[in-house]
């Protein structure tokens, strides 16, 4: 992982001071997140691509699948997956993007489905982090199509210049973190069928195109990260916790060394009213939970019931490694547990299975497990 090019003004990613003293539990006090006012752009693109019968559901983009994922077995990794797919003949070698985040439709909503639908939903970053795309994917057919990711602006809309090292569905929402400035939020009730073609939004004859993609995805808003102790933090990864009442959204960071900088993370607590982060009167939400760890290139982690799974990267030809730690206490490893490439990390409450996404190209795989 490497940091995004934003749009935004970024904060710097360099800590004044280490702050953590010990690994496990820490004060969440510190940490806050600032919501932004939602898109108004959004607002009058939503109109305009509603009135023209072009404002689709999910399941329409999953009907829509273009390209197959195919049963394949990763070579190296030791976990022993129930699920392994790897991506077509296009995807799986491409060195403009790269795999990034998973979430599945057991984060979106609590029955494993949406719309009656069992779908997974992964995240791609440019190799330059100048465009970032999302892939539908339908667990019953293994069929899926990209979906462009875009910020509206005015009556047009732009490319999203992220990293999108994790993703994170919640409700009608798809949370993705943005390394130096926290969370961007984008809708999934709004999105938007294109006409095919070069260039990016309105074109002088009306229509909007997004590079040859037929959908993209625009974001609502975004959350900005600040601290109370001075800090900055890096937002690498995100994962949804239904364990925890009300659910939470757990950030983390990855770092390749830990002597000068803290290796953490972070919890916020949802509304499951509005699937939204629980903001107060001045749209500030405070940390529900935070953890320092010394757990080098962590790619993704998600918590259930009081422990924390992580991914650890390894590079491109060794396996990852996967940790099942309970903050304040020694964590058991299992050294060479993924494919290499190994990132972003989801849970499946309902089906107890947990899903990661290799990255390197000729070896793209999803993976599930059933056991850490």
């Amino acid at each position: 992982m490497k940091l995004s090019l934003s749009h935004l003004a970024v904060l710097p990613l360099a800590l004044a001071a280490k702050t953590c003293t010990d690994n496990g539990p820490q004060d969440p006090a510190p940490y806050k997140l600032t919501v932004t006012a939602d898109s108004e752009p959004l607002a009058k693109l939503s109109e305009i691509f509603a009135a023209a019968g072009k404002n689709v559901s999910i399941s329409d983009v999953l009907d829509s699948g273009n390209r197959d994922m195919t049963s394949s077995t990763p070579s190296i990794g030791n976990g022993n997956p129930v699920v392994h797919l790897a991506w077509n003949s296009g995807d799986v070698g491409t060195e403009k993007w790269l795999p990034q985040g998973i979430t599945s439709s057991a984060d979106g909503d609590a029955s494993g489905k949406w719309e009656g639908r069992e779908s997974w939903i992964v995240s791609w970053h440019q190799d330059d982090d100048s465009n970032a795309r999302v892939s539908f994917i339908d667990r019953e057919t293994n069929k899926y199509r990209h979906v462009y990711l875009v910020r509206p602006d005015d009556d047009s809309f732009g490319s999203v210049n992220v990293h999108a090292g994790g993703i994170a569905w919640y409700g009608p929402y798809l949370y993705i973190v943005d390394t130096g400035v926290g969370i961007r939020v984008f809708d999934l009730t709004n999105i938007w069928e294109v006409e095919i073609g070069d260039g990016l939004g309105k074109q002088s004859d009306g229509t909007y195109v997004a590079e040859n993609y037929r959908y993209v995805l625009p974001q609502l808003h975004y959350y900005r990260f600040s601290s109370t102790d001075g800090s900055s933090f890096r937002h690498s990864y995100i994962s949804l916790d239904r364990s925890d009442d009300p659910p939470t959204l757990m950030v983390g960071e990855y770092q390749t060394e830990d002597s000068t900088v803290d290796i953490r993370f972070v919890k916020y607590p949802l509304n499951p009213e509005t699937s939204r982060l629980a903001t107060d009167d001045e749209g500030v939400v405070g940390a529900s939970e935070a953890y320092c760890s010394n757990f080098l290139r962590v790619q993704g982690a998600f918590a259930l019931d009081g422990k924390i799974i992580i991914s650890r990267s390894n590079g491109g030809s060794t396996g990852g490694d996967m940790f099942n730690w309970t903050p304040g206490s020694a964590a058991t490893s299992h050294i060479g547990w993924f494919p290499p490439g190994n990132e972003d990390l989801s849970y499946n409450p309902v089906r107890k299975e947990w899903y990661t996404v290799t990255e390197h190209p000729g070896t793209r795989y999803i993976v599930g497990y059933d056991s850490f």
